[in-house]
């Protein structure tokens, strides 16, 4: 059991950016069953591009794919070739395959089905056999005649190309342990409270729901402990095999190990220290929010379930991983009765459509002289949930890697909401139609938190009461300090709240990954860490039968969660 003090301070970490809508890769082993909640790894499209162009050169067959066998011209360390032909080639190429794989994605994401899964899982294979191609090809250049800092960094950035440099047995094993690990995840299910024959209560919607509306306490710490007890803890050996082959298949991609790899594209020698340096300033008002917080749980659940010093109960915080402790805002509001801004009723009242909270959106960016969606965007975009098909709904933004196709893929509903959704997804658009013209290994954001962090901003702005008063969403001005005072600190539970959480998620895999931490250390240190960073602490007794990491998607599907 794990010997975490109460009294220990928990703010001492950081945080740069985080991206919370992430979607991950698909496994090719993965089978698609219509009777379970499914939650596929998908390719993320929105973070391929590509310059496309019709020059290919001998290296590619018939079937567009790299010839890497003794007929392939010979490419050593002798290589005298201009590389930037190379580069070209590869850049042609690359963008073909990534055209061909997001599509498939696309048509997966949009008509669920084991037709469209086979074709997504088929083209995502592909991809993979392309990249170690690509990974090959470049190694057995060697030393190139390398003509400037940019192709350098071609070269570098084409180098790297994550689990693809596995072998076929080993990434097929690699694939084979996230499948198994995300059966475990996206089978679970659990019995109610009290209620034994009312069983098949599924995180999406049913736990969900509960951990966030219900204000009973034993309901929620029942709740809390069943889903990691149907979780975690039956992935936790599968877990420690995978964190082997992805430290092997960054050492192949000549990083140290896995939080190594992750770690490379912030492009920073000191980022601990600049994501320390970045937490010290949002750190006070964290430990202000955290303390009352305490306080109105406290008074709202009595003195002897809280403790006036001690770390906060994960469970009653309205959320399954307490990630965000919005949906408690009901029983902590500052100035209970003072409602916030909500134009959804207008939006309603006016009759808008989804694709009026597009054009909307458009208008926005046209606004500050960008360009307006291209007629392809219109014609391709699934802007709402069709009746006909089963459509994965997450909202998403997609570049098809060819500098003209660019779509949305949103169930949009009527409401204030999906209206900020909607001008996020679309600086998604306007990012991949800005840097369309660079070469595709350059197509992607400044870092892996840059795109999100421009489509927050633009949310941030588009929520204003005087931007939504301009658009006739708000007939009155509304100047009430209480009112603001409620919307903040709303905004607050949700974004603030998430910065610690994200940054112990990944934390954690880091000291895994380094072996920091073995086996026997998992769940302990993983509370150590959120005790300190976050000041929560577990409902109930946790051991190292636990695995309490694992009961969150993004550790058994392998997605890294700070960008």
């Amino acid at each position: 059991m794990c010997d975490i003090s109460n009294t220990r301070k928990f703010f001492t970490i950081v945080l740069v950016a985080l991206v919370r809508d992430v979607r991950p890769q698909i496994n090719p082993q993965q089978q698609y069953n219509p009777q379970q909640d499914y939650n596929p790894q998908v390719l993320d499209p929105t973070r391929q591009d590509a310059k496309f162009d019709n020059r290919f050169d001998t290296r590619f067959d018939s079937n567009n794919r790299f010839n890497i066998n003794e007929d392939r011209p010979n490419v050593n360390q002798n290589f005298q070739g201009d590389v930037r032909e190379l580069l070209q080639a590869l850049d042609a190429q690359g963008s073909q395959q990534c055209t061909r794989n997001v599509a498939a994605q696309w048509n997966f994401e949009t008509n669920v089905n084991q037709g469209t899964q086979l074709e997504a899982l088929t083209a995502q294979q592909e991809y993979s056999d392309f990249q170690h191609g690509v990974w090959e090809l470049l190694n057995k250049v060697g030393s190139l005649n390398v003509p400037n800092s940019v192709v350098a960094r071609q070269i570098r950035y084409l180098s790297i190309v994550g689990p693809a440099a596995l072998s076929p047995d080993q990434l097929d094993r690699y694939n084979r342990l996230i499948n198994d690990m995300l059966a475990v995840y996206n089978s679970a299910s659990i019995c109610a409270l009290k209620e034994p024959f009312r069983c098949g209560l599924r995180l999406q919607p049913d736990l969900t729901n509960i951990m966030a509306y219900s204000r009973n306490w034993d309901e929620l710490q029942y709740t809390w402990t069943e889903w990691r007890r149907n979780t975690g803890q039956n992935i936790k050996d599968t877990f420690e095999q995978m964190i082997s082959l992805s430290n092997e298949a960054a050492k192949l991609n000549n990083f140290s190990d896995t939080s190594d790899y992750w770690s490379f594209p912030f492009e920073s020698a000191t980022l601990s220290l600049d994501l320390e340096d970045a937490w010290e300033d949002v750190k006070p008002l964290y430990e202000l929010l955290h303390a009352y917080v305490r306080r109105r749980l406290r008074d709202y659940y009595g003195p002897e379930k809280l403790n006036r010093q001690a770390p906060l109960p994960a469970h009653v915080l309205g959320n399954m991983w307490a990630q965000s402790w919005v949906n408690i805002f009901d029983i902590s509001q500052p100035y209970p009765g003072q409602h916030f801004l909500d134009v959804s009723p207008e939006m309603l009242k006016q009759g808008y459509t989804s694709l009026d909270v597009f054009r909307l959106a458009e208008d926005f960016f046209v606004s500050m002289n960008m360009s307006a969606m291209p007629l392809e965007f219109w014609q391709t975009s699934v802007l709402e949930e069709p009746v006909d098909r089963v459509v994965l709904c997450q909202p998403s933004a997609w570049d098809f890697c060819n500098r003209r196709d660019f779509r949305i893929k949103m169930c949009t509903n009527i409401n204030m909401k999906d209206l900020i959704t909607a001008h996020h997804e679309m600086a998604h658009i306007h990012y991949f139609m800005l840097y369309k013209n660079q070469p595709k290994v350059f197509r992607d954001g400044a870092n892996p938190a840059f795109h999100e962090a421009i489509g927050e901003a633009i949310g941030l702005s588009v929520g204003t009461p005087k931007h939504l008063q301009s658009l006739g969403l708000v007939q009155n001005s509304v100047e009430d300090s209480a009112v603001d005072i409620n919307f903040l600190y709303s905004m607050a539970l949700d974004k603030v709240v998430f910065l610690p959480f994200a940054y112990v998620v990944d934390k954690w895999r880091y000291d895994v990954f380094k072996g920091n931490i073995g086996k026997d250390q998992y769940n302990c240190h993983w509370w150590r860490l959120s005790e300190q960073y976050m000041g929560i602490k577990p409902p109930v007794l946790r051991s190292e039968r636990d695995f309490d990491p694992g009961a969150k998607y993004h550790i058994p599907a392998n997605i890294p969660y700070l960008r």
